[in-house]
């Protein structure tokens, strides 16, 4: 089994004004593509109709032999997810930049308690799924957890004929009691 496998995918970010009269525009990823072409950055690929298209692509989905517990707890769920993860940018036409797709949920609530940039959660393709779940199967199960024997302590004999310091008639009493 490999240590890790990798699946370039791409991103479809739309971009739409917002109905309020103090907000701004409305930045939404809204498309995860399988088999994505090449783009340096982020590019537009539609606009009209009060919205804006913008691809970026390839983006890297690594799934790593350690993390098959995390891959798991995601597939048992009623909806597969990945998650995409933007963070912040001074950049145009896009205001973020591509920090990664993951379907680890514990790595995107990392990054969702932080508080900075956009995490979107999206539905997992059919496509990117099976090969999860191919990649799942080949993990070795993982070992029983075996409960280990407790061992009953035997305390130290004294030695040299002093009394321990914290018991009655020891050191720390005896300072106590003369002053």
């Amino acid at each position: 089994m490999e240590v890790e496998i990798t699946r370039q995918l791409g991103v479809v970010l739309e971009k739409r004004k917002s109905t309020h009269r103090w907000g701004g525009d409305i930045w939404m990823p809204i498309a995860v593509l399988v088999d994505p072409p090449q783009t340096d950055g982020w590019q537009e690929i539609e606009a009209g109709e009060g919205r804006t298209l913008f691809h970026y692509g390839p983006v890297p989905l690594t799934l790593h032999r350690k993390l098959g517990e995390a891959y798991d707890a995601n597939i048992e769920t009623e909806n597969p997810a990945l998650w995409v993860m933007l963070d912040d940018a001074d950049t145009e036409p896009v205001p973020f930049k591509m920090r990664g797709i993951t379907v680890d949920p514990y790595e995107a609530m990392g990054v969702l308690d932080s508080g900075e940039g956009l995490v979107e959660r999206m539905p997992v393709p059919a496509d990117v799924l099976h090969w999860m779940v191919d990649y799942l199967k080949q993990m070795p199960t993982p070992e029983k957890f075996k409960k280990r024997k407790r061992v009953n302590h035997k305390a130290e004999e004294q030695k040299f004929g002093k009394t321990p310091i914290f018991e009655a008639g020891g050191r720390r009493e005896e300072q106590r009691g003369d002053g």
